[in-house]
């Protein structure tokens, strides 16, 4: 019996990538890495930013909130300074010597320090930075004895305020009321608004009314 013959098995040469083919392959893999590489650089940057942006908002809120603070709880109290020279109990505006200067009520006393409840509150600006200061005393004999400052915020372009005063006798009388860019009377006014302009933030505007 005759065995059929069996066909040769044709050898195919080995497939593989060309040489234009891996270059190919390799200016897309570069692409697409670019590509993500950007993407995540703007995902960083954007985080960042309003990383950047709430610790701004957080230091202007904080700022707001000291200001509203003193301002709504203004005291008719009038001090002596360190010159034996009677102070208003709230000055303030372009023409003063300091933005504002008020004596406030309600001072939180939780170590119980021998002092009474009436604080004297002192604003400047200093290096585009806003200064809270004060003092332990109300009559004080000088400047520095028993002052505290603390910054409030950095970065201030413009730091601006507005008296409400109504018109009439003693700031009582009479049914209309105008803003003053000064303030210097014997009585206090009916609200203080704000205007602090920051860098690369704006301008932020409050009014606090005088309770």
């Amino acid at each position: 019996m005759i065995k059929p013959q069996s066909q040769p098995i044709a050898k195919h040469p080995q497939a593989g990538f060309t040489l234009l083919e891996v270059i190919l392959a390799m200016a897309i893999t570069a692409i697409i890495a670019l590509l993500g590489y950007n993407a995540l650089s703007v995902a960083i940057n954007t985080a960042e930013q309003h990383e950047l942006k709430a610790a701004q908002l957080g230091e202007v809120q904080l700022a707001l909130t000291v200001l509203e603070r003193d301002c709504r709880n203004a005291v008719n109290r009038p001090i002596t300074d360190e010159y034996g020279l009677e102070q208003k109990a709230l000055l303030g505006g372009e023409l003063a010597e300091y933005p504002l200067q008020l004596s406030r009520r309600g001072w939180d006393n939780p170590t119980e320090i021998r002092r009474g409840e009436i604080q004297r509150v002192r604003y400047e600006v200093i290096d585009n930075a806003i200064w809270r200061e004060h003092w332990l005393v109300l009559d004080r004999q000088d400047e520095e004895s028993s002052k505290q400052r603390v910054k409030l915020i950095d970065n201030v372009d413009r730091f601006e305020l507005f008296f409400l005063k109504k018109l009439g006798s003693g700031g009582s009388a009479g049914n209309d009321a105008e803003w003053k860019k000064d303030w210097d009377q014997p009585y206090l006014p009916l609200a203080i608004k704000i205007e602090i302009e920051l860098t690369d933030f704006g301008v932020v505007r409050r009014v606090f009314e005088i309770l």
